[in-house]
């Protein structure tokens, strides 16, 4: 049985503090009494999956403008995993199979974080949303 550790004070950016593999820590053997204190929270995993789902709704897919020299070092610092009118995944992930995403739209530049698996067509209309959406802000 397989269960996860979330330390309260530190914020859940989609990786667990630790796992338990049948009542003790994968790396240290620490037992799972170590854990069961008020610092810590042990989830199951269909408890875990949903902390890691609610994480990504909420951080994937946030845009910001980016200039183009930005843009020219994300995609020299490491080979893209794909490179695709204009765009790219970045290889290292962030965290989980979630990895930076770089696009060129328009004449400008943006980044935001996707899923590695996010259809592009899905990563391009959530682009042109925001770059509408900002259009309107400057009017």
């Amino acid at each position: 049985m397989t269960e996860y550790v979330i330390k309260k004070s530190i914020d859940f950016r989609g990786i667990p503090y630790s796992i338990l593999f049948y009542g003790f820590e994968h790396f240290t053997g620490f037992p799972r009494s170590v854990y069961e204190t008020d610092e810590y929270v042990i989830l199951t995993k269909a408890e875990y999956d949903k902390k890691v789902e609610v994480f990504c709704v909420e951080f994937c897919g946030k845009w910001k403008e980016i200039t183009e020299q930005y843009f020219d070092e994300k995609l020299n610092i490491l080979p893209p995993l794909e490179w695709k009118d204009g765009g790219f995944f970045i290889s290292e992930a962030y965290t989980l199979d979630i990895h930076p995403f770089y696009q060129e739209y328009l004449g400008k530049y943006y980044g935001a974080y996707f899923r590695i698996d996010t259809p592009r067509n899905e990563i391009m209309q959530s682009l042109a949303e925001f770059v509408k959406a900002q259009e309107k802000e400057v009017a």
